[in-house]
């Protein structure tokens, strides 16, 4: 059961057995009382009330849910990973209608986020002078309705928020499979479709989309060969080209050429999704690509943009078990924009990856307990689930893998530096230079980066005495009770530290939403990565291990699956 909580003022809460209220927060602590007795008010950290086994927020949806527990259990699934892909994007459209008011709602309740969210994603649906609290959720059904983008009745509109809501009642986060539509649930391929599948140019093994099509078996290789080779590839699709192309094949191979009509109908069910990744590549023409350095003005409060980026440390770590040199690791950090504090961190000799990116995410998501694991004097408290990540356009970081775990799983949204442009990402990158000459210099093996001399980092090999976990243990150290309390030049005056910074926010707006840990393992999973594999008829293929389901025999043609018997 997965439950984002939080503790703001006059919430309750049960520590110890017994039922507390919030009544006042003053970071890093909270003033609480018991509900029952003499309501003498008491200061506990907040960070150390979150961690002990026996709290628990108590919240009339978590009792909701609570009830559930066996039916969702019985269902762990995800309903949307056994539909096609053209409902799965029927329902996540169907989501993105009713966006607006979900944010709506919680902005009314008081969420100082979703206020700033409304302000920033669906400003074209207030008018000049409108705030979120003078605007009623009827006159806002009426707009969306009445948008060019949606074009659905304010009646179907509460009907598909009414469907999400009973559904994320049930089992949260799963919310969008209450938009599917129950006509499809039971949808079969007929005898006589025909699977044509299509595989990325360059990667035969990768097969890109799946389209049925009514047609001799014949016609099955022609137009996957003419697609694949004379389509695809191309940014300028031309359709008549490939009709020509396919005539000439089909003529060759003595069978009835296909019509324009035909041709052009295949084609236009392919992915555009598809293509325009084909074309383009991932972030080509993204519309999330940051054209201006608004990352910095845009974050009003912490977890609202955070920043992600890889550097490999210059100091040499050995191994623990032999002592030996083995090189320079990689550090991947994830630097919230508004407070400064570092969120997420990912150390490791591994080369820049998806799986490094996801690492760091998961690190930042999840408490750190570092008081517990390496004895550090303050709690790294900062955690929770980002608004926006702000990346570079490495491949380790636009990678499909990548963007659909950040917006399928933790619901956030990717933005990107434009190519070449180093100076948007200025802060993270500052906070490197930071960590060479305030953390790195005066630790053995390090080596000064401006100077490319190879003999430079053989002599620092000789010098060097710390195992990655060592400096992995420095490092959170240096983090948790050194740069969160330091000065930072980029902050205002009055608070001039992240941790003050943090400190402010929190007192006006209450702590963020975090991940309880027995919902940890579920983000762990989700994060980890993952790899297309073609499903054949006997299922899918891996390490000599067959994987099939029954669920899963719809997506193959009864006749392939008479072949296969």
């Amino acid at each position: 059961m997965l439950r984002l909580c939080s503790l703001r003022i006059d919430d309750s809460f049960l520590w110890c057995g017994t039922k507390f209220i919030v009544h006042n927060i003053e970071p890093p602590n909270i003033l609480i009382f018991k509900e029952d007795g003499e309501r003498k008010i008491s200061k506990v950290n907040y960070y150390s009330l979150i961690n002990d086994d026996t709290f628990e927020i108590i919240s009339e949806s978590h009792k909701k849910v609570e009830k559930n527990i066996a039916k969702i259990e019985s269902n762990q699934r995800s309903l949307l990973d056994t539909l096609p892909e053209d409902r799965q994007k029927l329902a996540t459209k169907k989501l993105n209608w009713i966006k607006p008011i979900l944010t709506f709602e919680s902005a009314k309740s008081g969420d100082m986020y979703a206020v700033i969210a409304f302000n920033e994603h669906y400003k074209k649906y207030l008018k000049e002078g409108e705030t979120v609290q003078t605007l009623s959720k009827k006159e806002l059904l009426k707009r969306i309705s009445e948008d060019k983008d949606c074009g659905k009745s304010t009646r179907q509109l509460e009907r598909y928020l009414a469907a999400y809501l009973e559904s994320e009642s049930q089992r949260d986060n799963h919310g969008v499979e209450g938009l599917v539509s129950k006509a499809h649930l039971n949808s079969h391929v007929r005898s006589d479709d025909l699977p044509l599948e299509l595989c990325h140019p360059k990667k035969k093994e990768l097969i890109l989309d799946t389209i049925f099509v009514r047609l001799h078996k014949d016609y099955i290789p022609i137009l996957k060969t003419a697609i694949e080779d004379y389509y695809l590839g191309k940014r300028r699709k031309n359709v008549s080209k490939l009709h020509t192309i396919i005539q000439l094949k089909c003529i060759n191979e003595k069978i009835e050429p296909l019509e324009y009509d035909t041709v052009y109908k295949i084609v236009n069910r392919i992915n555009p999704y598809v293509l325009e990744k084909l074309a383009y590549g991932d972030g080509g023409t993204d519309p999330k690509i940051m054209n201006t350095n608004a990352n910095q003005s845009f974050a009003k409060v912490p977890l609202q943009v955070i920043e992600i980026d890889h550097v490999r440390l210059p100091i040499t770590v050995i191994d623990e078990n032999t002592g030996y040199s083995v090189g320079e690791p990689w550090l991947t950090l994830a630097i919230d924009v508004y407070t400064r504090k570092v969120w997420g961190m990912d150390l490791s000799l591994h080369d820049p990856s998806g799986f490094k990116v996801m690492n760091c995410i998961f690190n930042g998501i999840c408490m750190k307990r570092t008081k517990e694991k390496y004895g550090t004097i303050n709690d790294w408290d900062f955690h929770g689930i980002p608004t926006v990540f702000h990346m570079d356009n490495g491949s380790d970081f636009t990678s499909t893998y990548v963007k659909s775990m950040i917006e399928d799983v933790l619901h956030s949204e990717v933005r990107y530096r434009p190519i070449a442009t180093p100076r948007y990402g200025g802060i993270i990158e500052r906070y490197f230079r930071t960590i060479n000459q305030e953390f790195l210099e005066d630790l053995l093996g390090f080596r000064y980066k401006t100077n490319p001399d190879k003999n430079d980092r053989k002599e620092a090999a000789k010098d060097a005495i710390l195992t990655l976990n060592n400096l992995r243990e420095l490092l959170v150290h240096y983090i948790t009770d050194i740069y969160h309390h330091d000065v930072h030049k980029g902050l205002p005056l009055e608070c001039n530290t992240p941790c003050a910074r943090y400190y402010q926010a929190i007192e006006i707006m209450g702590n963020p939403p975090f991940i309880k840990e027995e919902d940890e393992p579920y983000y762990k999973i989700q994060l980890l990565p993952s790899d297309m594999k073609s499903y054949k008829n006997d299922g899918i293929r891996e390490e000599n291990v067959k994987y099939a389901s029954p669920e899963t025999t719809r997506f193959i043609s009864n006749k392939r699956k008479k072949i296969a018997r």
